[in-house]
């Protein structure tokens, strides 16, 4: 990150004051809102990429095959700015640690959102092999990643964005994420993976508009699991609370080789995962925009 934003932004003591006393101070200190300020933003976003940045280390000492860091994965923090609830993109970070080791890393995005920020980050390189699964459409929010993006320089076609419509479901997800994740595996041969796997492209979240299961979305972190390529499991976006815990539950079970009772244990927290109490949640009813023939054109053309 650029050192001015960050001795501009980040000091704690910008903001030891009340930034809503005075109109004017809390617009100039909030000009990009979907970032607000606030007391402790530094020991925040230090604990979150400090944990991201260890989990690379321990991958580099060869002590696991796997590091979990649910509260990472802030992939829309740019060089110089903030962006999308992302104050220090932690990925990139993470990424460049693993550099000093690995001569070529994957990094694949399954947030609803474009991974904007990691995507450009390494848009010129060729060691950093970018994959992002995403709604793209007018007003949704970064509104990039076209299919067309595919890197620059020593970096093209070292990015892959596939952009999909409103209502994706189990079996058309899984299917174009097998088929481009074990192509570019394939092809690439990436020596670590880093995965974000943000939460919010579950059904009934509050921002996304994808129609998948926590079954499905485990079992594309599976899919890398089962590849036995050292790789690093981040968080993202989440919008429904009980949604995301019961997702990322799930999957930390999974990565752990244990198994997980259905029935929630009674807690302090049961009232949350009302009505079922379960890990499960309803899939929605909303229409699947996706066709058979446009995935497929996907496909074929991301392949080619």
């Amino acid at each position: 990150h650029d050192l001015v934003y960050l001795k501009n932004n980040l000091k704690n003591n910008n903001y030891d004051q009340d930034i809503f006393g005075e109109i004017e101070n809390f617009l100039f200190k909030n000009y990009n809102l979907d970032c607000p300020v606030f007391k402790g933003i530094l020991e925040y976003c230090q604990i979150y990429t400090s944990a991201s940045i260890s989990s690379a280390y321990d991958l580099l000492k060869n002590e696991t095959g796997c590091t979990i860091n649910w509260s990472g994965g802030y992939h829309h923090a740019k060089k110089k700015k903030p962006s999308g609830f992302c104050y220090i993109n932690d990925i990139v970070l993470c990424i460049l640690e693993l550099l000093k080791k690995f001569q070529k890393i994957l990094y694949i995005d399954i947030d609803v959102h474009h991974g904007d920020g990691v995507e450009e980050a390494f848009y010129l390189s060729k060691r950093v092999f970018c994959i992002s699964f995403h709604s793209f459409k007018k007003f949704f929010f970064p509104e990039t990643g076209n299919i067309l993006d595919n890197g620059l320089g020593l970096g093209k076609n070292y990015s892959i964005n596939v952009p999909l419509k409103d209502g994706i479901k189990d079996e058309s997800f899984y299917e174009i994420f097998y088929v481009i994740v074990a192509k570019v595996i394939e092809t690439f041969k990436p020596e670590s993976i880093v995965l974000q796997g943000g939460a919010d492209s579950l059904a009934g979240d509050k921002l996304g508009n994808f129609n998948i299961s926590y079954t499905c979305h485990a079992k594309c972190i599976r899919f890398i699991k089962d590849l036995g390529i050292p790789f690093v499991v981040l968080g993202g976006g989440g919008y429904k609370k009980k949604n995301v815990a019961k997702c990322w539950t799930n999957e930390t079970s999974l990565l752990c080789d244990k198994e997980l009772n259905v029935k929630l244990p009674y807690n302090k927290y049961y009232y949350i995962f009302s009505p079922t109490f379960k890990l499960d949640f309803p899939i929605s009813g909303m229409i699947d925009k996706n066709s058979k023939n446009y995935l497929h054109l996907l496909k074929k053309t991301i392949i080619k």
